[in-house]
């Protein structure tokens, strides 16, 4: 049931498109979702939430598949202990939406320490009135990238 309070923003005035606003909403809730799943490693949710032709660029530059994502989750290769997000934009487009934040992890990568802040972009298509990632890319900031490109490297020479 829409009420009056629907239409109206946090200023007492009209919304532009009461539309908009919901669709906000429900991508900020996809979007706190999709967080809590990486942390639980809750690869169903992940799976739902995330198109099949879902594209990741990691912090390192690789650009990764969804199920390559999920088999990374899966067998511990990233393993993500809490993730929280901060400054995040919306912007949604008809059935797409553009979500733009930053981020503090606490997680490992190759066993190697991948804690740190992240500016990342996700890509959100909206199919059967669900919200569903289909790209996303990040980026380490700090001493975040070097750190992961000596780990990989690391990693790749001893493996």
């Amino acid at each position: 049931m829409i009420t009056a309070t629907d239409f109206l923003t946090l200023n007492n005035q009209p919304a532009e498109n009461p539309v908009t606003c919901s669709d906000e909403d429900a991508v900020r809730q996809m979007e706190w979702e999709w967080g809590e799943a990486f942390e639980q490693k809750d690869l169903a949710t992940l799976d739902r939430l995330m198109a099949d032709e879902y594209i990741l660029t990691d912090p390192l530059g690789h650009v990764r598949s969804k199920a390559e994502s999920l088999a990374a989750l899966e067998s511990n290769e990233v393993n993500f202990e809490s993730t929280q997000s901060d400054d995040v934009t919306v912007r949604i487009n008809g059935d797409t939406a553009l979500v733009t934040g930053r981020s503090k992890f606490r997680g490992r990568y190759k066993g190697w320490s991948m804690s740190g802040e992240y500016q990342y972009t996700d890509i959100l298509v909206k199919r059967r009135g669900a919200w569903q990632a289909v790209g996303s890319h990040i980026t380490a900031l700090g001493t975040g990238p070097l750190r992961l490109r000596f780990g990989r490297l690391l990693c790749d020479w001893l493996l």
